[in-house]
Protein backbone atom coordinates (compact mmCIF):
# COMPACT_ATOMS: atom_id res chain seq x y z
CA UNK A 1 0.00 0.00 0.00
CA UNK A 2 2.73 2.65 0.90
CA UNK A 3 4.75 1.40 -2.61
CA UNK A 4 1.49 2.67 -4.45
CA UNK A 5 1.28 5.78 -2.45
CA UNK A 6 4.56 6.94 -3.14
CA UNK A 7 3.97 5.45 -6.66
CA UNK A 8 1.38 8.14 -7.31
CA UNK A 9 2.63 11.05 -5.21
CA UNK A 10 5.81 10.20 -7.64
CA UNK A 11 3.55 10.52 -10.73
CA UNK A 12 0.92 13.53 -9.50
CA UNK A 13 5.02 15.06 -8.72
CA UNK A 14 6.05 14.49 -12.26
CA UNK A 15 2.89 16.24 -14.09
CA UNK A 16 3.07 19.07 -11.86
CA UNK A 17 6.52 19.60 -12.91
CA UNK A 18 6.08 18.87 -16.35
CA UNK A 19 2.94 21.99 -16.10
CA UNK A 20 5.01 24.10 -14.60
CA UNK A 21 8.15 23.67 -16.98
CA UNK A 22 5.76 24.20 -20.12
CA UNK A 23 4.20 26.85 -18.31
CA UNK A 24 7.67 28.84 -18.12
CA UNK A 25 8.80 27.64 -21.38
CA UNK A 26 5.53 29.32 -22.81
CA UNK A 27 6.24 32.45 -20.62
CA UNK A 28 10.03 32.80 -21.89
CA UNK A 29 9.34 32.04 -25.42
CA UNK A 30 5.92 34.94 -25.03
CA UNK A 31 8.71 37.41 -23.20
CA UNK A 32 10.75 36.98 -25.66
CA UNK A 33 8.50 37.73 -28.39
CA UNK A 34 7.58 40.74 -26.66
CA UNK A 35 11.03 42.01 -25.78
CA UNK A 36 11.76 41.35 -29.72
CA UNK A 37 8.44 43.48 -30.67
CA UNK A 38 9.95 46.16 -28.39
CA UNK A 39 13.00 46.88 -30.37
CA UNK A 40 10.71 47.46 -33.48
CA UNK A 41 9.48 51.05 -34.20
CA UNK A 42 5.74 51.50 -32.50
CA UNK A 43 4.43 51.50 -36.26
CA UNK A 44 6.14 48.51 -37.08
CA UNK A 45 4.68 46.75 -33.80
CA UNK A 46 1.26 47.88 -34.34
CA UNK A 47 1.22 46.00 -37.57
CA UNK A 48 2.71 42.77 -36.22
CA UNK A 49 0.53 42.74 -33.41
CA UNK A 50 -2.78 43.39 -35.81
CA UNK A 51 -1.18 40.62 -37.96
CA UNK A 52 -1.35 38.27 -34.97
CA UNK A 53 -4.82 39.36 -34.07
CA UNK A 54 -6.48 38.21 -37.07
CA UNK A 55 -4.37 35.30 -37.34
CA UNK A 56 -6.84 32.32 -37.29
CA UNK A 57 -4.14 29.66 -35.93
CA UNK A 58 -3.53 31.32 -32.77
CA UNK A 59 -5.55 30.84 -29.85
CA UNK A 60 -8.48 33.20 -28.98
CA UNK A 61 -6.25 34.17 -25.97
CA UNK A 62 -3.22 34.56 -28.16
CA UNK A 63 -5.10 36.67 -30.53
CA UNK A 64 -7.31 38.93 -27.58
CA UNK A 65 -3.47 39.89 -26.23
CA UNK A 66 -2.76 40.90 -29.59
CA UNK A 67 -5.62 43.09 -30.52
CA UNK A 68 -4.74 44.27 -26.72
CA UNK A 69 -1.33 44.96 -27.30
CA UNK A 70 -2.29 46.57 -30.86
CA UNK A 71 -4.42 49.13 -29.21
CA UNK A 72 -1.91 50.04 -26.75
CA UNK A 73 0.41 50.52 -29.59
CA UNK A 74 -2.29 53.14 -31.27
CA UNK A 75 -2.57 54.75 -28.05
CA UNK A 76 1.26 55.47 -28.09
CA UNK A 77 1.44 56.90 -31.57
CA UNK A 78 1.34 60.76 -32.51
CA UNK A 79 -2.04 61.47 -33.11
CA UNK A 80 -1.74 62.25 -36.85
CA UNK A 81 -0.14 59.05 -37.66
CA UNK A 82 -2.97 56.93 -35.99
CA UNK A 83 -5.30 56.60 -39.07
CA UNK A 84 -2.44 55.64 -41.72
CA UNK A 85 -0.96 53.51 -39.49
CA UNK A 86 -4.18 51.61 -38.40
CA UNK A 87 -5.56 51.46 -42.27
CA UNK A 88 -2.02 50.07 -43.50
CA UNK A 89 -1.98 47.67 -40.72
CA UNK A 90 -5.48 46.32 -41.60
CA UNK A 91 -5.37 46.38 -45.34
CA UNK A 92 -1.84 44.75 -44.83
CA UNK A 93 -3.00 41.68 -42.82
CA UNK A 94 -5.87 41.47 -45.39
CA UNK A 95 -3.57 40.63 -47.88
CA UNK A 96 -1.05 38.79 -46.48
CA UNK A 97 -4.25 36.49 -45.43
CA UNK A 98 -5.13 36.12 -48.82
CA UNK A 99 -1.61 35.60 -50.06
CA UNK A 100 -0.92 32.90 -47.57
CA UNK A 101 -4.53 31.74 -48.33
CA UNK A 102 -3.10 31.34 -51.60
CA UNK A 103 0.03 29.54 -50.71
CA UNK A 104 -1.16 26.48 -48.40
CA UNK A 105 -1.53 22.93 -49.29
CA UNK A 106 -5.35 22.07 -50.76
CA UNK A 107 -5.96 19.66 -48.04
CA UNK A 108 -5.56 22.51 -45.49
CA UNK A 109 -7.75 25.16 -47.76
CA UNK A 110 -11.23 24.48 -46.65
CA UNK A 111 -10.45 24.14 -43.15
CA UNK A 112 -8.79 27.63 -42.92
CA UNK A 113 -11.52 29.63 -45.49
CA UNK A 114 -13.92 28.02 -42.63
CA UNK A 115 -11.91 30.05 -40.56
CA UNK A 116 -11.54 33.10 -42.27
CA UNK A 117 -15.27 33.39 -42.62
CA UNK A 118 -16.33 32.81 -39.01
CA UNK A 119 -13.78 35.54 -38.15
CA UNK A 120 -15.48 37.88 -41.12
CA UNK A 121 -18.70 36.87 -39.45
CA UNK A 122 -17.54 37.82 -36.07
CA UNK A 123 -16.22 41.35 -37.29
CA UNK A 124 -19.20 42.32 -39.28
CA UNK A 125 -21.34 41.14 -36.12
CA UNK A 126 -19.30 43.48 -34.11
CA UNK A 127 -19.29 46.41 -36.83
CA UNK A 128 -23.20 46.45 -36.97
CA UNK A 129 -23.14 47.16 -33.17
CA UNK A 130 -21.22 50.43 -33.61
CA UNK A 131 -23.02 53.73 -33.75
CA UNK A 132 -23.47 54.54 -37.53
CA UNK A 133 -21.85 57.45 -37.45
CA UNK A 134 -18.57 55.58 -36.39
CA UNK A 135 -19.46 52.85 -39.19
CA UNK A 136 -19.38 55.80 -41.64
CA UNK A 137 -16.63 57.25 -40.54
CA UNK A 138 -14.38 54.39 -40.85
CA UNK A 139 -15.67 53.60 -43.95
CA UNK A 140 -14.72 56.97 -45.66
CA UNK A 141 -11.49 56.85 -43.82
CA UNK A 142 -10.59 53.77 -46.02
CA UNK A 143 -12.02 55.12 -48.86
CA UNK A 144 -10.59 58.75 -48.14
CA UNK A 145 -7.30 57.96 -47.23
CA UNK A 146 -4.22 57.30 -49.95
CA UNK A 147 -2.90 54.18 -48.33
CA UNK A 148 -6.55 52.71 -47.89
CA UNK A 149 -7.28 53.38 -51.51
CA UNK A 150 -3.81 51.45 -52.44
CA UNK A 151 -3.79 48.85 -50.37
CA UNK A 152 -7.43 48.04 -51.19
CA UNK A 153 -6.69 47.92 -55.06
CA UNK A 154 -3.62 45.67 -53.78
CA UNK A 155 -5.85 43.24 -52.23
CA UNK A 156 -8.16 43.31 -55.35
CA UNK A 157 -5.47 42.49 -56.95
CA UNK A 158 -4.22 39.54 -54.77
CA UNK A 159 -7.61 37.87 -55.30
CA UNK A 160 -7.64 38.37 -59.08
CA UNK A 161 -4.13 37.58 -59.75
CA UNK A 162 -2.81 35.38 -56.38
CA UNK A 163 -5.56 33.61 -56.08
CA UNK A 164 -6.99 30.60 -58.22
CA UNK A 165 -10.31 29.96 -59.27
CA UNK A 166 -10.82 27.72 -56.74
CA UNK A 167 -9.48 29.56 -53.75
CA UNK A 168 -12.03 32.71 -55.03
CA UNK A 169 -14.60 30.11 -54.51
CA UNK A 170 -13.86 28.75 -50.84
CA UNK A 171 -12.94 32.40 -49.90
CA UNK A 172 -16.28 33.64 -51.89
CA UNK A 173 -18.49 34.20 -48.61
CA UNK A 174 -15.35 35.80 -46.75
CA UNK A 175 -15.18 37.83 -49.49
CA UNK A 176 -18.86 38.94 -49.70
CA UNK A 177 -18.81 39.47 -45.59
CA UNK A 178 -15.92 42.13 -46.60
CA UNK A 179 -17.64 43.40 -49.35
CA UNK A 180 -20.76 44.16 -47.44
CA UNK A 181 -18.90 45.13 -44.54
CA UNK A 182 -16.95 47.82 -46.64
CA UNK A 183 -20.47 49.30 -48.71
CA UNK A 184 -22.39 49.23 -45.02
CA UNK A 185 -24.00 52.31 -44.17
Amino acid sequence: MAFLRKKQFRLVAAAILLLVTIVLLYAIRLGSAERADAALPPEQRVVRNFDRAFDPEQSTIARLNSLRRTLDGVRDLPREKRQAVIIEAMSGAVNRTLTEFAGLPPERKPERARQLQQDAERTIDFFRRLPPEKRQRAIELLRSEESGRRNFDRAVDTILNTLSPTDREMLGPTLQIWKDMVEMK
